[in-house]
């Protein structure tokens, strides 16, 4: 193995893999993307138009911006078995890991750019994008990877929780008065963060190797999530929760019998996996946000959280495993149960959307929920019906 070349190999693998994938889902979904996010942009404009002028511009730019920066990996592409082979050439790995924090900075810059372009009118609103800033910029990206590096050699959970308040805070202060020209705080404020930066990287450290390879597999996790939405991905990892009450609730609401059965095992996966449900309860806030802050066009924008909820739920039907398909009930019957299943979730997130339209605004109307219902019913029996496929999925053992 060249220690030299390892890092560019590594990557390489990395994209023929992810090509493959994304080449499928563009052929397929790229006029969905280009829909969807036209839509999202439209709404989150009229959203900034809703704010209060109290609110600063500056404080929503900022919250923004951090937000994004605190998602950062940085990426590896270490992997397990790694720990074994090269452990004993740490002391030879020192370009390997810059160019990883280099291609993590770049990935944060390139995100970083999209979300000023995206929302470039209010950048202009605040302040001159100029080359001083530019390199500003730059400089916050760099610090937010280094916080995130320094994540490895914290020792307890306690050292976690204050090290991500200060990232925050630091973060956010830093393109807060970046935004308001207030560069006597900018200057204190980057001043202090360098030496904390100092205090951090200036020690001679090993590396954490499970933390490299933790964030390695999350960073994965998070495309294959991602694709999986489009097509099943085997032998994705997802984590889970019991959630008694809700479990409980299901035994009350699903009737004991045979032809239940599947809409049963569907529901306890859905409450189950965190990655739906998370999906589910996500989505559906933003739609009550959305709902009091744009009452006016809000249902509009129910049906599509619905479409979207329905739409990146189809992938549950290839979560079962394969000996629970013995269980004798017939192929259709299995695939009706998935289609139940879907309507029935859709169905409540219609109604939790439209009541907290009507208790906010008596701009609801009594022929939205009809209009919504109708739209779910044919998003499921004609749209998701194609794509549910029990009996040829790729179950996961």
């Amino acid at each position: 193995m060249d220690i030299k070349t390892l890092w560019g190999l590594r990557i390489q693998e990395f994209y023929r893999k992810m090509f493959r994938y994304y080449s499928i889902i563009g052929a397929n979904v790229v006029y969905f993307f280009l829909v969807i996010s036209s839509i999202f942009i439209y709404y989150f404009h009229l959203f900034l138009q809703w704010i209060p002028p109290q609110i600063s511009v500056e404080i929503i730019l900022s919250l923004i911006v951090t937000f994004i920066l605190m998602q950062t990996k940085v990426r590896t592409f270490i992997k397990r078995a790694d720990i074994m082979f090269l452990l004993p050439l740490e002391w030879a790995l020192k370009p390997y890991f810059i160019k990883s924090l280099v291609y993590s900075f770049i990935i944060d810059v390139i995100k970083l750019l999209s979300i000023i372009t995206i929302l470039l009118s209010l950048f202009l609103h605040t302040t001159n994008i100029n080359l001083p800033i530019f390199f500003l910029i730059v400089g916050i990206v760099s610090y937010n990877i280094l916080m995130k590096w320094i994540e490895q050699w914290l020792k307890n959970h306690v050292q976690l929780v204050l090290h991500r308040l200060y990232w925050f805070f630091s973060i956010y202060f830093m393109c807060y008065f970046l935004l308001k020209n207030d560069w006597i705080f900018e200057i204190v404020l980057i001043s202090i963060n360098f030496v904390y930066l100092i205090y951090f990287l200036g020690k001679k450290r090993n590396l954490n190797w499970q933390w490299l390879i933790d964030e390695e597999e999350s960073a994965l996790l998070r495309h294959f999530k991602f694709i999986n939405i489009f097509m099943d991905v085997p032998n994705l990892k997802r984590s889970f929760r019991k959630r008694r009450l809700l479990t409980m609730i299901l035994k009350i609401c699903i009737p004991y019998s045979q032809r239940s059965t599947f809409v049963y095992l569907y529901s306890h996966l859905f409450i189950r996996y965190n990655d739906y449900f998370y999906l589910y309860f996500r989505l559906t806030l933003i739609g009550i946000f959305v709902n009091y802050s744009l009452p006016a066009s809000g249902w509009i924008f129910n049906l599509l959280i619905v479409f979207m909820t329905g739409f990146q739920v189809i992938p549950l039907q290839h979560e079962i495993k394969q000996s629970v398909f013995l269980y004798p009930i017939s192929i259709s019957q299995k695939n009706d149960s998935f289609l139940k299943f879907v309507l029935v979730i859709l169905y409540v997130q219609l109604f939790i959307l439209y009541f907290s339209m009507f208790i906010h605004t008596s701009t609801a109307k009594i022929y939205y929920p009809a209009i919504g219902s109708l739209f779910v019913y044919v998003f499921v029996y004609f749209f998701v019906s194609k794509k549910v496929n029990i009996s040829g999925s790729a179950c996961k053992e």
